[in-house]
């Protein structure tokens, strides 16, 4: 089977799975309002999430035939067979009792070692002394999106903004569709826009368009375990172009996410809640939470969807690749993870990746500065 017809089955598998809806809780509004009107009266309650589940065993049994057909002899088979067994972990989850969830996200995602919470317990302390770095959400979901199409319309860049109600975070990008997501039921802060346009234009949607641009599916995709590079390099384009010091907030919200996944594999929801209000607000501290606890149905259980560290680790873990002297810029050829740089740079080197547009913000004089090898 040649490479480019196991990329493509791959991406269709993957397709029809769509993850991150099916981890999404459906009746997430009524549990958010159960859960205040009962702090309000005093009484702590875990919210019980229902999801639409599909059934995958179909597709894990396509994935698992796929696997057994991909070679390692070289290294965009090697990314290819690692993103097949990538998948089949997220199915893996998806099959997984409430018993076993928080373990499987673990093997999925990692969990927060203790320099990515040492680290994030820094940024929280001292406590936020008068809530300025929580300023009022101003700026409604219908205005960020027309902000997102005039900025992205203004690059060139030919892709869409959707408002939905079906996802926890606030926006998401699909290098795939080409989409950018915004969560249709959350307000923003107009620094929070500002910084928006760097992590999720400058980063995830110029990664994703270098990687539609490619010969195949997977850089456009993901490649295995990419996730952890994408937050991370977004992390460091907003140090770098200093949105980060009009956004102060940001770093703390990052820190909590890597501290609440923590706190959830050990404890429950309320638990985990009542942790994380000496540092945040009622209703970010529950956002917080409610993020790690989503693909659980009764949230009174230990576990969590772990990866909400990975911009912690991922901005370490980009810390350390730059000080070693490696190129950024190798990192938005596509979707792909700090592991796979070494590999996309050969594959580069051959002609079989196209050099990578970078953001003129970021290149030079930014993140992208150092070339890459034999690049243009």
């Amino acid at each position: 089977m040649d490479l480019i017809h196991i990329d493509k089955k791959i991406s269709e598998i993957g397709s029809r799975i769509d993850f991150y809806s099916q981890i999404t809780p459906v009746n997430r509004i009524q549990e958010e309002k159960r859960f205040f009107d009962e702090l309000s009266r005093g009484e702590r309650y875990d919210p019980v999430f229902t999801y639409r589940r599909t059934d995958v065993s179909r597709e894990r049994r396509e994935i698992e035939l796929l696997v057994g057909s991909i070679s390692s002899n070289d290294p965009l088979s090697r990314m290819l067979k690692k993103k097949a067994l990538f998948l089949l972990s997220h199915m893996e989850l998806l099959e997984a009792d409430e018993d076993s969830l928080g373990g499987c996200a673990v093997s999925l995602f990692g969990k927060p070692d203790e320099g990515c919470l040492s680290e994030s317990r820094g940024i929280l302390d001292p406590p936020a002394a008068d809530g300025s770095e929580f300023p009022e959400e101003t700026v409604a979901p219908g205005e960020m999106a027309e902000i997102l199409s005039v900025y992205i319309r203004e690059r060139g860049i030919p892709w869409e903004v959707r408002l939905t109600d079906n996802i926890v975070p606030k926006l998401t990008v699909s290098g795939a569709r080409g989409v950018i997501y915004i969560n249709s039921r959350l307000n923003y802060t107009p620094h929070e826009v500002e910084r928006l346009k760097v992590h999720e234009v400058l980063v995830h949607v110029y990664r994703g368009l270098n990687g539609k641009k490619q010969p195949y599916r997977i850089f456009a995709e993901g490649t295995a375990g990419y996730n952890e590079t994408e937050e991370g390099l977004a992390v460091m384009a907003e140090k770098i172009t200093g949105v980060l010091e009009t956004d102060r907030r940001q770093m703390r919200l990052y820190a909590g996410r890597a501290v609440c996944a923590g706190l959830c594999l050990e404890m429950s929801f309320s638990e985990a809640f009542d942790a994380l209000r000496a540092d945040f607000p009622d209703g970010i501290a529950y956002r917080l939470v409610e993020r790690a606890k989503r693909g659980m149905k009764h949230t009174r259980k230990k576990g969590c969807l772990t990866k909400g560290f990975h911009y912690i680790s991922g901005y370490r873990k980009m810390r350390e690749y730059v000080s070693s002297g490696r190129s950024p810029a190798v990192l938005f050829a596509g979707k792909i993870s700090i592991d796979d740089s070494v590999a996309v740079e050969e594959l580069l080197r051959k002609k079989q990746l196209r050099y990578p547009d970078c953001p003129p913000e970021l290149w030079p004089g930014g993140l992208c500065e150092k070339r890459m090898p034999d690049g243009p």
